[in-house]
């Protein structure tokens, strides 16, 4: 991976995360297609030749782990959502969970990206 794929790359990561995040409703469907370019992108950079290992680890170092939970303080189990609102309150703080995620990748993406460029 040179250095303007690896730009690119980012903000193709940067804007579907904003893209997805704009919308009503992050679905399923749409956390999986962006986990498989990030482990796309992951595999691309752990290969390359052209970036040395201290840019490979502060590219790795991002947590592009869509599926954790902890990374909004508001996360509840589902019961406790099922007891206070049924499934409806469950999916609303679901999906509060998941904007809050994609806005922290966005937000990290970028602070990689500007850090890679004044590096780069």
């Amino acid at each position: 991976m040179d250095q303007e794929k690896l730009f690119k790359y980012l903000s193709f990561l940067l804007i579907e995360c904003k893209r997805h995040n704009a919308d009503s409703e992050i679905t399923d469907d749409e956390i999986n297609q962006l986990n498989i370019e990030i482990n796309r992108f992951i595999n691309y950079v752990s290969k390359s030749d052209y970036l040395n290992n201290s840019i490979k680890r502060k590219i790795l170092s991002i947590d592009f782990n869509l599926n954790n939970n902890n990374r909004n303080k508001r996360s509840k189990s589902k019961f406790f959502w099922w007891l206070i609102g049924g499934d409806y309150a469950y999916r609303e703080a679901e999906q509060t969970n998941r904007k809050y995620r994609f806005k922290q990748l966005s937000e990290d993406i970028e602070n990689l990206e500007f850090e890679l460029r004044a590096i780069l």
